[in-house]
């Protein structure tokens, strides 16, 4: 058995290389564009739903009641609709094999939720930032950190959720690039 606090911090450590890729390649999104925001925003609107969706078939709100409310598919959704900009077809989601996967992907969403509130900043007040500035209210991530470590408690189960993790930051990477390549 895991060590409270231990699946999440195990979970940071075997998804900091991929972390740091994914941040570096969005990075190279100007923010303050109107064009570059918007092919942000199709990027991540090509992974989120589809994660967010896998996640709902998997039947994670029994695991994590709170689930539905922290969806941001609609969000991506309206901000894209006020910029002009058609919702992009969801590129496939990663598998998710067991309950441990569940919070794997659903780790990097929320954590993408708290860089989501500083890129916000980056984004003129004119535009439409409902995506980017869904922040976690007071407490949400160290319950949701807290619900994952009470979890996920075995190294196999550590195991398949940094599995998981690693896809879905994989996703977004794929997502990325493709918006990279088109701009």
């Amino acid at each position: 058995m895991a060590e409270r606090g231990e699946a999440h911090q195990a979970l940071r450590e075997a998804t900091r290389a991929d972390h740091e890729a994914l941040d570096g390649m969005f990075g190279r999104f100007d923010l303050g564009d109107r064009d570059a925001y918007r092919a942000f925003l199709t990027a991540h609107a090509m992974a989120l739903p589809a994660v967010e969706a896998a996640l709902d078939a998997a039947g994670f709100a029994d695991a994590l009641p709170d689930w539905p409310e922290r969806h941001r598919a609609d969000a991506i959704a309206a901000d894209l609709a006020a910029l002009g900009a058609p919702l992009p077809a969801p590129l496939a989601s990663p598998a998710i094999a067991d309950a441990a996967a569940c919070w794997g992907a659903a780790y990097v969403l929320e954590g993408s939720r708290l860089g989501g509130a500083f890129l916000a900043r980056q984004v003129a007040d004119a535009w439409p930032k409902s995506y980017l500035g869904t922040s976690q209210t007071p407490g949400r991530w160290r319950a949701f950190l807290s619900a994952l470590d009470d979890a996920i408690a075995t190294p196999q189960d550590i195991a398949s959720a940094g599995a998981t993790a690693r896809a879905v930051f994989a996703l977004f990477g794929e997502a990325g690039r493709r918006q990279l390549e088109t701009t």
